[in-house]
């Protein structure tokens, strides 16, 4: 016997829910641990190989769990793009080409550029950002994941004395949501972190944050889904949809022609996911921005001193963040959004970049050894929020994509709250403004 719950799910009395996730991201793979401990028979189809995973958007993002961060739609950000659009080197790079959806794209992130659009998301990431690590605590602590996880909030390291008014304005309008923050001058910036240069005026300490070694998380909680009975499917890409006569979406088509029938099917691909959803007859329009990162190691001799916690350069948009892996303390050096074609060559000065907005405000970032570097793609939405929940028109089919920087941090509490959605919860936090269907 089975019933339709007020979510948009379907539950089956007595027997095991039936849940494909496409993707093995942080948002796929927190959403398939949340289900299999609520008594869902899951499988996760991932289309890399298992030891490509933690070398994707999640494993290579900057580490950053920045609770409360604004979104990409603060206001005036639309202008700055387009005075950078020519500029391969600006910390915003949209690659100047004829492209209907890239306009349209670009016309509805304008139109969410200003303080009312920013009130409104704020409200949710707040509530969302406040619950989430919590949330990957519980995941943590439950299995053993070593990541160099720790709380101890990010630094908005500031250059020039006359930008600090800007940062601490920016910190004083969070807390209406509760987040706590210190100004520190130079000196005492100093004082704390020697690493800093004499010419940085100071930082703002956001304190309810974290920081950790995102490859390790994400490598550790995939890992960490068979115990819980998860069947991963790895090197698999999905191909399309089955759907019945009424348009209940019912199984998975791969690329080697098997098909996986479902109750539910969440798509989590990342920046793959419009094109997924299209099969389906969900548009749900995405722009890859590639963001870089470069890990440093310390040498032998001549070590420099590195950053007590993680920071963003507030002039450069460099984000820097100390991490022990394998026993040994690095540096990584991340940023940049860069919108174009996906799978189009590294653009190497992008990758630069990072070290030449590094030097000004640390010492010694010459002397560091790098032991790799990596490219990847944020899906990012118009309107700088996700698209999380249900797809009416098409039962049985959920979406849980388009974090943009934000899919390591809010990646845990998204999981819980469409596990709940899908077994007839109540979700953790209200979803109707994540609607899926909204750009339809």
């Amino acid at each position: 016997m089975s019933r339709t719950n007020q979510f948009g799910g379907s539950l089956s009395e007595g027997i095991k829910k039936r849940v494909v996730v496409i993707g093995a991201g942080i948002v796929g793979a927190s959403t398939a641990w949340h289900l299999a401990r609520r008594g869902c028979e899951v499988t996760v189809v991932e289309r890399d190989e298992q030891s490509a995973i933690p070398e994707s958007a999640s494993g290579g993002n900057a580490g950053l769990l920045s609770i409360g961060h604004y979104p990409l739609t603060r206001p005036g950000a639309s202008w700055r793009g387009m005075r950078w659009m020519l500029s391969r080197t600006a910390p915003l790079y949209i690659k100047p080409r004829l492209d209907r959806e890239l306009i349209s794209w670009l016309w509805n992130f304008h139109l969410h550029c200003n303080q009312r659009s920013l009130d409104r998301s704020m409200s949710l990431l707040a509530e969302m950002g406040w619950q989430t690590l919590t949330v990957l605590e519980e995941m943590l602590s439950t299995e053993q994941i070593a990541c160099d996880y720790a709380r101890d909030g990010w630094l908005d390291v500031v250059l020039k004395k006359e930008n600090m008014a800007a940062a601490e304005a920016e910190a004083r309008a969070l807390e209406r949501y509760g987040y706590a923050w210190e100004r520190l001058d130079g000196d005492a910036l100093r004082k704390r972190d020697p690493c800093f240069r004499a010419e940085v005026a100071g930082a703002i300490h956001m304190k309810d944050s974290a920081h950790c070694a995102p490859n390790d998380l994400i490598a550790g909680l995939v890992a960490a889904l068979p115990r819980h009975g998860v069947t991963m499917r790895y090197g698999c890409a999905a191909r399309n949809f089955r759907q019945s006569r009424s348009g209940t979406i019912s199984a998975v088509e791969l690329a080697n022609g098997e098909t996986l029938h479902a109750d539910a099917v969440v798509l989590a691909a990342g920046v793959w996911s419009d094109a997924l959803g299209r099969l389906a007859g969900v548009k749900i329009p995405l722009q890859g921005a590639r963001g870089y990162h470069a890990q440093l190691d310390l040498p032998d001799a001549d070590r420099p001193a590195l950053p007590s916690t993680g920071l963003v350069l507030h002039e450069t948009f460099v984000a820097v963040t100390p991490m022990e892996r394998g026993g040994k303390k690095q540096l990584r050096l991340a940023g940049t959004l860069e919108i174009g074609p996906l799978d189009q060559p590294w653009m190497r000065e992008r990758l630069s970049m990072l070290f030449k907005g590094s030097a000004a405000y640390l010492h010694g970032i010459d002397r560091l050894v790098r032991t790799s570097e990596w490219a990847g793609y944020r899906p990012c939405t118009s309107d700088g929020l996700p698209a999380v929940g249900a797809v009416r028109r098409k039962p049985g089919l959920f979406v849980a994509t388009g974090h943009a920087m934000m899919g390591m941090t809010l990646g845990p509490v998204t999981g819980k709250a469409l596990a709940q959605l899908i077994v007839g919860q109540r979700p953790c936090f209200d979803l109707s403004m994540l609607d899926p269907e909204r750009f339809e």
